[in-house]
């Protein structure tokens, strides 16, 4: 396939893709049973055709396990895995999953190159990733537990088990606040604050560390590749 023709396919995946989007969408909606069963209809022809353009890209490859080991070729099974799985299934929770198929617009070539990069960024950090990690789920666990301890009396109801506690520490670390539980008694109130502010800490640093790492990654030179 020529290199004209190769970008007006993925053109016309994408336009495929976000129609895919658009029906699940509508489907959200109070609808007559002729438009809900027209939107069935188009995404069970979507699917097909996803399904087969995957075949087709096996039976066309030079490679065969090149293409499917490939990043391009991960993403394609990734994208059509939903289907695959609700065909023999009747769990209405894989149909969300269709939403994957929105990761095939990453194949388009203009973004190929930003990928590249943001690859290259994460391998420079990895060691620095993989420690503010561990970092953050230590906290997350260890100020959880502790949120429960001081506020499971106090407010039963909204710190019923750890896991509520695990979802205060979350919003608390990334500074979200959503307001729906928050602390009432002193020693609460004074974990919510070092909790803020180890977050700040937290967040800051791998931001820093992923910006310093794209601008290496965009220049090679600055970390003395070629």
């Amino acid at each position: 396939m020529s290199t004209r023709h190769d970008v007006r396919f993925e053109i016309a995946v994408s336009i495929a893709v976000l129609a895919s989007i658009a029906v699940m969408a509508l489907e959200t909606f109070t609808l007559p049973a002729e438009t809900k069963r027209a939107l069935f209809a188009a995404d069970v022809i979507l699917s097909l055709a996803f399904v087969v353009e995957y075949i087709f890209r096996i039976a066309t490859a030079e490679s065969k396990r090149g293409y499917i080991t490939s990043l391009n070729g991960i993403i394609d099974l990734i994208a059509i895995l939903p289907i695959v799985v609700h065909a023999v299934s009747s769990v209405r929770v894989v149909r969300l999953l269709r939403v994957l198929r929105i990761i095939r617009l990453l194949k388009l070539k203009r973004y190929n190159t930003a990928l590249d990069r943001y690859r290259r960024a994460l391998k420079l950090i990895v060691a620095e990733a993989t420690l503010f990690t561990g970092v953050a789920f230590i906290f997350i666990i260890g100020f959880a537990f502790m949120i429960y301890e001081f506020e499971h009396e106090a407010q039963p109801e909204n710190y019923r088990n750890i896991f509520d506690s695990i979802w205060w520490a979350v919003i608390s670390l990334t500074s979200v606040g959503y307001g729906d539980v928050y602390p009432v008694t002193v020693a609460g109130r004074m974990l919510t604050l070092a909790m803020v502010l180890t977050g700040m800490g937290i967040v800051a640093v791998p931001t820093a560390l992923l910006a310093s790492a794209l601008s290496r990654a965009h220049d090679p030179e600055l970390d003395g590749g070629g």
